[in-house]
C-alpha cells in the first residue's frame, strides 16, 4: 500500500511541476515571459516559442529561451521543419527581433560607433522533440535529466530598424548534460535529447 501511495504522489509532484513549467518558465521573478508566432522558412509550419527576458541593473540584457511549440494538422511540409544548428540561430534571431518590438534595443553610435546592449541569450542545452497528444502539437523543451545550458553573448544596437548582433563569445556549453547531436524533423521525431549547442 505504501508503494502505491508513494507513487500516486510521485504522480502528482510531476504533474504539478511539469503544469508550473509550462505555465512559467523564467529563472526567476526579474524574468518577464513572452511568445512570439512565427512561419517557419523551409515547411510553411507556424511555431510558437516561450522566451524570458530580464534587464539588469548594470545595462546588460539576459533572456532565455524557454520552449517551442508546433501545432499539429497544419497544412505545412513537417519533413522540411529540420531541427538542427541553424533552426537555433533562427529562434535566436526571431527571439531578438520580438525582444526588440516590445522593450527596443538602442540605436547604433554615430560617426562608426556604437551605443550597444551586451546580451546573453541561454536555452538549455539539452533538448528533446516530441509529440504531445494533450496538446495536439510537437513540443521542444529542456531534458531535465540533462542539465546545463548553451550561452552566447552579443553586443546588440539597432542601424535604420535592422538589428545589429556582434558576437562576443559562445556559444558556450556549462553543466554536465551529454546529450548528443541527432538532426531530426517533425515528419522523423527523434525523441532522444539532443545538444542544441552544436
Amino acid at each position: 500500500m505504501k508503494k502505491y501511495l508513494l507513487l500516486i504522489s510521485s504522480v502528482f509532484l510531476f504533474a504539478c511541476i511539469s503544469e508550473s513549467f509550462s505555465q512559467t518558465c523564467c529563472p526567476s521573478g526579474l524574468y518577464t515571459q513572452e511568445t512570439v508566432t512565427t512561419t517557419h522558412p523551409a515547411s510553411g509550419c507556424s511555431f510558437t516559442i516561450t522566451y524570458c527576458y530580464y534587464d539588469a541593473p548594470e545595462g546588460d540584457r539576459k533572456l532565455f529561451i524557454c520552449g517551442i511549440f508546433i501545432p499539429f494538422g497544419q497544412s505545412c511540409d513537417y519533413e522540411d521543419f529540420e531541427i538542427n544548428a541553424g533552426f537555433w540561430i533562427y529562434v535566436e534571431q526571431l527571439v531578438l527581433g520580438d525582444l526588440h518590438s516590445k522593450d527596443p534595443f538602442d540605436p547604433c553610435g554615430q560617426g562608426g560607433g556604437q551605443s550597444n546592449l551586451i546580451v546573453e541569450s541561454s536555452r538549455a542545452k539539452c533538448q528533446r522533440t516530441y509529440p504531445d497528444f494533450t496538446s495536439n502539437g510537437y513540443r521542444i523543451e529542456q531534458c531535465d535529466d540533462e542539465p546545463g545550458l548553451c550561452v552566447s553573448i552579443y553586443s546588440v544596437c539597432v542601424d535604420e530598424g535592422v538589428l545589429i548582433k556582434n558576437p562576443i563569445s559562445g556559444p558556450t556549453q556549462t553543466g554536465t548534460g551529454s546529450c548528443g547531436v541527432y538532426n531530426t524533423d517533425l515528419d522523423n521525431v527523434d525523441t532522444r535529447c539532443s545538444n542544441t549547442c552544436q
